[in-house]
């Protein structure tokens, strides 16, 4: 290369300055170790040289290279586009940033940006063309990720859209019989102990809902705090117990099977929001039987890493279409009867708590009726619990 470099247009021995070399050099260093793919075809497609990236990109030798055909290292999808960059090639004698997948020997493709130009004999006749082509596997990579993030900002503006939408309409749930409590107190249809004991009712329905949307924020933000303390598991269960046994219909028998070693261990734990977990699922156990049997046990695991406390009941179940998505926001344990309302947030909340403790919880339908929430919780909580 370098001696016909040398040469003028009529075959004359032109005499190579120091600079015109150093030049070359710089230029051949620049053609081998560069991190574009440089390679040489000719009419046919027939690789005439390549540089190491090339082959090396490619999985294979350069010496195994030079002599095939460049359709070899062209992505099955591609070949019939390269076909006809080639033929455009000899019509136009460039080639302007075409994408070209290649496939290497191991058959994993990756895409380039092909450009090319024109190689003439000393005559002037155009019988090869150079091509460089440019790795775009990290922009690739790039672009798949801010479309992925896209979709994500896409998807959470949608969830914010319709959390506001449900919030809004749960929110107005319990101010219209606040407002027709006070109505008929006012037109005197009712007596005012009545409407007074109706406003509280819907008014604790709404600080709850309040509450609830605020941690869910505070979740969803990364924000809910958590005071971590020693507390005792059984202590902690008769607590929400001795306060929840108000709401447990006559008809309903409650059991508590706690053994002496699981009701005196402790572990640390946020006790507020703990006793919220609990109180949530177990008020909704009573909530949900009517008749029956209420069961509430807890037990450590045999390496005495992990807790498990257990909450049955024998009310109605969770429906089937309901279970899978059944700790998502809004989503409510309704089982046809209209005296089963609640904010749908509770579970996710729930769920959200005992996460944040590297524990689980999960729900399943029992076989003679009603449901069990299991929840477990590591004793260590440096340590997230394992089977």
């Amino acid at each position: 290369m370098k001696q016909q470099a040398g040469k003028s247009l009529r075959g004359a021995e032109i005499p190579l300055s120091p600079s015109y070399s150093r030049t070359y050099d710089i230029l051949e260093n620049f053609y081998e170790k560069s991190s574009i793919l440089f390679c040489t075809v000719d009419v046919n497609g027939n690789i005439l040289d390549c540089n190491e990236q090339f082959a090396r990109r490619l999985g294979y030798p350069k010496s195994q290279a030079v002599g095939t055909s460049v359709y070899k290292y062209i992505s099955p999808n591609n070949l019939v586009a390269m076909h006809e960059i080639l033929d455009n090639w000899q019509q136009k004698g460039t080639i302007d940033n075409c994408e070209v997948w290649l496939s290497r020997k191991d058959e994993i493709v990756f895409p380039t940006l092909m450009s090319g130009f024109s190689l003439s004999d000393e005559y002037g006749n155009i019988n090869a063309c150079g091509l460089a082509l440019i790795d775009q596997t990290d922009i690739y990579k790039t672009k798949r990720e801010v479309e992925k993030a896209n979709e994500e900002l896409k998807l959470k503006e949608q969830l914010k859209n319709e959390f506001v939408a449900i919030a809004s309409h749960e929110l107005r749930t319990p101010i219209q019989p606040i407002l027709g409590y006070a109505l008929l107190a006012k037109r005197g249809k009712i007596s005012q102990d009545a409407a007074w004991d109706g406003v509280l009712k819907e008014a604790r329905r709404l600080q709850q809902l309040a509450n609830d949307i605020l941690d869910v924020s505070r979740i969803e933000s990364g924000s809910l705090m958590y005071h971590m303390e020693k507390i005792a598991i059984g202590h902690l269960i008769e607590s929400v117990l001795s306060s929840a046994m108000s709401n447990l219909a006559k008809d309903v028998t409650l059991e508590v099977k706690m053994d002496e070693e699981s009701k005196a261990v402790e572990t640390e734990l946020d006790k507020s929001r703990m006793t919220q977990v609990l109180t949530n699922i177990i008020g909704n156990a009573m909530k949900f039987t009517k008749t029956g049997n209420i069961q509430v046990e807890s037990q450590l695991s045999q390496d005495k890493n992990k807790i498990q406390i257990k909450i049955s009941d024998t009310g109605g179940g969770i429906p089937q279409e309901v279970l899978p998505k059944l700790f998502g926001r809004f989503v409510t344990r309704d089982v046809g009867t209209s005296d089963h309302s609640g904010t749908g947030l509770g579970l996710f909340i729930s769920k959200a708590i005992v996460t944040a403790h590297r524990g689980e919880i999960y729900a399943s339908n029992n076989d003679n009726g009603g449901a069990t929430f299991t929840i477990v919780l590591p004793m260590n909580q440096s340590k997230p619990i394992s089977d």
